[in-house]
């Protein structure tokens, strides 16, 4: 890339992605951890009971209130660093204020939260009062991902990005640790991981006060609601709240209707999930993180031609990351499950695994339209609209919930209304069981994409000249040239035992492979990406 924007961006892109690997990995390990010590059946029920605080996580801590704090923290400061502070002091206040009254009414009214999120365990009691009990353990979290969000925003907006990508590890070895305390010392062991839960929260705030001090932004309670930034910030945060809200319910559905199938299914989605979210958190995320302020600074600017240029290189760089993603995914989902999940048969078999790959399968066919439709909202949100992504995600919550209805075969009766029932089979369209919910939930990610497309060019003009779509056809040779090394090499390697040392070598083998031939191909096609994606990979290997 030309622009030292796209280099800015990138450089501060790599050094999210190698926290955030850190993070996802140490993610993936405790998963595994859980995969292999619990049941499914409690793993099913700690995972719908956190589905509710990561929720609001995901909303303040991944969207709305990080993404509309930037662009207002951003203007402040270059007017003043006293009206920064004072803006993210009364943030910060707000923030700790809502949330602490939404944590209380969550532990109070959890027995009806968990019903309406996971109904089908209504036929189960003792599963039921277990994910309730886990939800009250897990609720406090909430608090502290408020007061991490708006560090968060504060940091990466003064230019520093690793310890905001780098808390949510705390988490993961939090609960990795609560996995063998759970089983050492709790009857009932996976309550433990609540407690972990709690403990993680409260480490990921106090990991972001040292660099906002050093930086002279240390967080003080300020009352001040009436302040002009904190009006606009709420004209800000009002329509992305509701876009967030949507794209979150979506997973509010899958788990909802997952609840109907048994023990197990929550568990598959949720694994499946979480190696999407691999590649999305340390590559696509880490770039939508750190273009957004260059973004910002370009629009506010009112430099359009280099808005322009370093919108063209980051989608190239969105799609340079997602597309080989997508295939190595999909060609290896088999192998990577069962290597992280599959070591002990008694709580993770065969069948497992393979539903599990299955799911992994029609999520990832949403990861190119998820990294798209991020790029193109922050465009949006550079503009301070978010009411674009707002619009687009309602759109995907209402695609991902006719799609899972219409996909995942007749729901049983006797827990919901009979007519309620008999509406939805006379709208099924194909009998997926709950694997139809992953195929939905990419179904709304590719509407999410077209629409937030659509709507940034009518807005805001051609952003993408034809040109830059027919360099990205190179990204396409690039990746083709990847299946087919991949192929080969699935081909002429024995296949090992799904959980051993020789199946973690084989894979590793294998995306070694991808990666020196999808880096060859781009070097050998011209793909201007080519030097943005090797300075990237070098950041997150010298960062992990």
């Amino acid at each position: 890339m030309s622009t030292d924007a796209a280099v800015g961006v990138s450089r501060s892109a790599g050094v999210v992605a190698g926290a955030t690997m850190a993070s996802r990995v140490l993610g993936l390990l405790r998963d595994s951890a859980i995969a292999y010590a619990l049941p499914v059946a409690a793993s099913d029920a700690f995972f719908v009971a956190f589905t509710i605080p990561n929720l609001l996580r995901r909303l303040v801590g991944e969207g709305a209130l990080t993404v509309a704090f930037v662009p207002v923290f951003s203007q402040a400061l270059s007017r003043s660093h006293d009206e920064a502070r004072t803006v993210l002091r009364a943030t910060w206040t707000l923030a700790l204020l809502v949330t602490s009254v939404v944590c209380v009414l969550g532990m109070v009214f959890a027995d009806p939260l968990v019903i309406a999120f996971a109904p089908g365990y209504l036929g189960d009691p003792a599963k039921l009062e277990l994910t309730t009990t886990l939800l009250r353990l897990c609720f406090p979290y909430v608090v502290s991902l408020s007061l991490v969000a708006v560090a968060m925003g504060a940091l990466n907006a003064l230019g520093h990005f690793f310890r905001p990508a780098i808390a949510p590890v705390w988490l993961n070895l939090c609960q990795i640790a609560s996995v063998f305390i759970g089983l050492a010392f709790f009857t009932t062991p996976v309550l433990a991981l609540g407690f972990g839960v709690i403990v993680a929260g409260v480490l990921q705030v106090w990991l972001q006060l040292k660099p906002l001090r050093a930086r002279g932004f240390a967080p003080k309670l300020l009352w001040a609601p009436g302040d002009p930034s904190m009006r606009r910030l709420g004209w800000i945060l009002l329509p992305s709240l509701l876009g967030a809200s949507a794209y979150q319910l979506n997973t509010i559905t899958t788990r909802a209707i997952a609840s109907f199938f048994g023990d197990g299914p929550v568990s598959y989605l949720y694994y499946a999930t979480r190696l999407l979210e691999l590649p999305l958190g340390v590559f696509i995320f880490a770039l939508s993180m750190a273009s957004l302020p260059a973004l910002a600074r370009s629009v506010a600017a009112g430099d359009r031609p280099a808005l322009h240029r370093s919108f063209a290189e980051v989608v190239g760089l969105a799609l340079a990351l997602a597309l080989p993603c997508t295939a190595g995914l999909i060609l290896l989902r088999e192998p990577i499950v069962a290597l992280l999940f599959g070591w002990n048969p008694e709580h993770f078999g065969p069948e497992a695994v393979r539903l599990s790959a299955l799911a992994l399968l029609y999520y990832t066919l949403g990861l190119v339209p998820i990294a798209l439709a991020r790029i193109y909202v922050n465009l949006c949100v550079a503009h301070e609209n978010t009411r674009t992504g707002a619009h687009a995600a309602v759109l995907s919550l209402i695609v991902n919930v006719l799609g899972a209805l219409v996909l995942v075969g007749p729901l049983p009766y006797g827990t919901l209304w009979d007519g309620l029932v008999e509406a939805q089979r006379a709208c099924v369209v194909a009998d997926f069981g709950f694997l139809g919910l992953a195929l939905a939930t990419s179904l709304a990610a590719a509407a999410n994409a077209v629409y937030v497309m659509i709507a940034a060019r009518l807005r805001y003009g051609a952003t993408l000249p034809a040109r830059a779509w027919l360099d990205y056809l190179r990204l396409l040779g690039a990746t083709a040239i990847l299946c087919s090394a991949v192929v080969f090499g699935l081909w002429l390697l024995p296949t090992p035992s799904p959980a051993s040392v020789e199946a973690a070598l084989q894979v590793a083998g294998l995306i070694a492979l991808g990666v020196l031939t999808y880096l060859s191909g781009l070097w050998a096609l011209g793909a201007k990406e080519f030097a943005l994606v090797r300075r990237l990979a070098r950041r997150v290997a010298s960062a992990v």
